[in-house]
């Protein structure tokens, strides 16, 4: 379809729920699954437009249990509201309870957005800018609640603070993307800033340094954050001018190779090791 200008209207689609942070904080967590998806739409240059969600709950008579789903309802419709995105569609699932338990309260959401053309920067680095974080709130709200981490692990943290101004921080994140300094993007969400990066390196790698406390630095899931791969980091800065963090991490190379310090922790993998850890259910399963 063309626009007003002639080119072409690109759709964008987020779908995702994440019932490790809507258990450690019902209303938070919901909150964050909402602009996750905005986020996602964001970091390929698409304003989010409409969404749709499915409500999943155990006993909603266990008053801990509706308590919990009314909490995540509160989110979701909070957040959508802040980015002007209605919920046009939906559905619930209650009495999810097994031997062991209710299922968390857990909502799914999907979220459509639209973009003028239909370029987008790539998901994968192309070895050739600088690294910058962009997004979320300040550095020291980063915590490990929700996190893949404490799930693997053990352990509580209070979740990471949501950004107080969520809808400027997706303009702001939709707009870099469209810049042509711009050589790729990707939203960071589930394992942190960690398995972000990982997830980016190819053919390219990276070269990077996160301040901080290693944990928080490298698995924390704060959401509204973006990984920018740019040649002009100071359009990029103008851009985030009172609107939310920028830091500089590092640089894309061109070897294929994931070198990171958080830290007094440094870590280096291949894009091969890479691939084989993330193939590792694969691999099971044959």
């Amino acid at each position: 379809e063309a626009g007003a200008d002639g080119q072409g209207v690109g759709l964008g689609f987020s779908s995702g729920a994440d019932p490790n942070w809507t258990d450690a904080a019902p209303y938070d967590g919901a909150r964050a699954v909402a602009l996750e998806n905005a986020t996602n739409l964001a970091a390929v240059g698409a304003d989010p437009l409409a969404a749709v969600d499915c409500l999943n709950g155990g006993n909603p008579e266990t008053p801990e249990v509706y308590g919990g789903f009314k909490a995540v309802v509160d989110g979701l419709a909070d957040m959508c509201r802040e980015l002007d995105v209605p919920v046009v569609g939906g559905n619930v699932s209650l009495y999810n309870d097994s031997p062991s338990g209710p299922i968390p309260p857990t909502p799914t959401l999907a979220m459509a957005g639209t973009k003028p053309g239909f370029e987008a920067p790539s998901s994968a680095l192309e070895g050739e800018g600088r690294l910058l974080v962009v997004g979320g709130a300040e550095a020291n709200a980063r915590r490990l609640g929700g996190s893949q981490l404490l799930a693997e692990f053990g352990g509580a943290d209070r979740f990471p603070t949501v950004p107080d101004d969520a809808g400027a921080v997706v303009d702001a994140v939709a707009d870099v993307a469209d810049f042509d300094s711009t050589l790729a993007t990707h939203d960071v969400s589930h394992g942190g800033l960690a398995v972000t990066l990982a997830e980016m390196i190819g053919e390219a790698g990276a070269d990077v340094t996160l301040p901080g406390p290693e944990l928080e630095a490298a698995f924390s899931e704060a959401v509204g954050r973006v990984v920018v791969e740019t040649t002009d980091p100071e359009a990029v800065r103008e851009r985030f001018e009172g609107v939310a963090p920028v830091e500089a991490v590092g640089e894309a190379t061109d070897d294929g190779r994931l070198e990171l310090t958080a830290g007094g922790t440094d870590l280096e993998y291949t894009a091969d090791a890479i691939a084989d850890l993330r193939d590792t259910v694969g691999a099971a399963l044959e």
